[in-house]
C-alpha cells in the first residue's frame, strides 16, 4: 500500500532538459569541449552531478562551474514546462491525502520560482530541493515525517533516483518522461516503470487500497480478580487507551489454549473458570497503531492472584471496579465488552 510520494522534479514532473542542456554546452564550451547533441547528454549524463564534471572537466572547480551554468540556465527558465499529468497527479495525492514531498538536485531558488510560476508550489508537504547526492538525505526525511518505508514511493527519471529509493529501502518507479534512457533505468531495478504520470497514477491506484489481508483472529479476556475487581492494562498500540489483555491465535492452537498463553505471557496471571462472551469485528480501527482487520473474541475469566508483571505489550495496569474502569480512556472494543458484562453479569 502506497502511502506517501517523493517527487524528483527535473525530468519528473517538469520538462527542464532544453535549458539544461543548453546551459551545460555553455559550460562546455568556455572550456574547449565538444558540445553535447539531446541524445548523447542523456547517455553521458548522471547524478549526482559532480561525479560528471569530474570525469569530462577535470580540475575544474566545480564552483565556478555551477556558477555559469545557473546564469545560463535561469535566462531560460521560461521554457521550463509541467510534464504531461504532473498537475494531475498533483492533485490526486492532495485530493487522496497522500503527503507529497520534494527530492531533487535543483536549487531551492529555482524549484521556488518554476513551481510557483507552474502553479503547483502548494502541493509538496515539503520540498527538499539543492540536494547533490539524494542518498545523503533519504533517511532523514523518512525520519523526520514518519514516513514507513513499506509505504512510501520514490518517483523520479534517472538511476540515481531509484538507487536512493534502494538506499532508503522504499519502494521506487522510473519514468520515461526525463534524462535517462528506459535503458538506463532498467540497469538499476526500479519497482515500477511507468510512461508518464498518468502511468504513475494507475499504480497510485492500484497500490493506494489495504493488501487483501485476511482477518486475524484474537482472544482476549476481562479478568476478575479474588476481590473481584477487573484487569485493564494501558498499551500504546491503542493510541495509549486502556484494554485488556490478549492477542494473536497461533496456527494449530484453540482459542482458549491461546488466551490461556497470551495472558500468562502479557501479565504472569494463569486463568479459572473461563468463559466465552461475544465476538466482535475490529476492522481498521482508527485507535489501532496500524490499518487491521481482527476478530476479537472475548472472554471473561477468574484469577486468584493480583501481581501483575507486564511484558512489552503493556506498560502500565490497574485493577479497577467496573465504574472506575469507564472512568479510563478505554479503546472501543473494550468498552463494547465492559457494555456486555454489566448487562450480563
Amino acid at each position: 500500500m502506497i502511502r506517501n510520494l517523493i517527487f524528483d522534479w527535473s525530468g519528473t514532473l517538469v520538462d527542464d532538459l532544453t535549458p539544461v542542456l543548453t546551459a551545460t554546452n555553455h559550460v562546455f564550451g568556455l572550456h574547449g569541449k565538444p558540445l553535447f547533441d539531446r541524445d548523447t547528454f542523456r547517455e553521458k549524463f548522471y547524478l549526482p552531478y559532480q561525479g560528471f564534471y569530474e570525469e569530462h572537466l577535470p580540475g575544474v572547480a566545480l564552483e565556478g562551474l555551477e556558477k555559469i551554468f545557473r546564469k545560463v540556465f535561469r535566462e531560460h527558465h521560461h521554457t521550463v514546462s509541467l510534464l504531461p499529468g504532473a498537475k494531475e497527479i498533483l492533485q490526486y495525492c492532495h485530493n487522496n491525502q497522500l503527503p507529497t514531498f520534494l527530492l531533487s538536485s535543483v536549487t531551492q531558488e529555482d524549484f521556488l520560482h518554476q513551481a510557483k510560476r507552474l502553479g503547483v508550489d502548494h502541493y509538496f508537504h515539503k520540498s527538499y530541493a539543492g540536494i547533490v547526492d539524494k542518498r545523503e538525505a533519504i533517511h532523514s526525511i523518512l525520519a523526520d515525517h514518519h514516513l514507513r518505508p513499506d509505504e512510501t514511493l520514490f518517483v523520479g527519471d534517472m538511476e540515481h533516483d531509484i538507487e536512493t529509493a534502494r538506499y532508503g529501502n522504499i519502494r521506487s518507479c522510473a519514468v520515461l518522461t526525463g534524462y535517462d534512457s528506459l535503458k538506463k533505468l532498467q540497469r538499476a531495478l526500479p519497482d515500477h516503470v511507468a510512461p508518464d504520470m498518468f502511468g504513475v497514477m494507475e499504480i497510485l491506484r492500484r497500490h493506494s487500497e489495504p493488501e487483501a489481508i485476511p482477518p486475524t483472529p484474537t482472544v482476549g479476556a476481562l479478568i476478575i480478580g479474588p476481590d473481584k475487581k477487573l484487569l485493564m492494562v494501558h498499551t500504546l498500540k491503542w493510541s495509549g487507551l486502556w484494554g485488556i489483555p490478549g492477542g494473536k491465535i497461533k496456527a494449530g492452537e484453540s482459542s482458549e489454549d491461546a488466551l490461556h498463553r497470551e495472558v500468562l505471557e502479557e501479565t504472569g496471571l494463569t486463568l479459572k473458570n473461563v468463559d466465552f462472551a461475544l465476538v466482535q469485528d475490529c476492522i481498521r480501527s482508527k485507535e489501532f497503531y496500524k490499518p487491521a482487520h481482527f476478530v476479537l473474541l472475548n472472554y471473561i475469566a477468574h484469577t486468584t492472584k493480583t501481581q501483575v508483571t507486564l511484558n512489552a505489550e503493556a506498560d502500565g495496569y490497574r485493577w479497577c471496579t467496573l465504574e472506575e474502569c469507564y472512568q479510563l480512556n478505554l479503546n472501543t472494543p473494550t468498552r463494547i465488552l465492559l457494555d456486555w458484562y454489566k448487562k450480563n453479569r
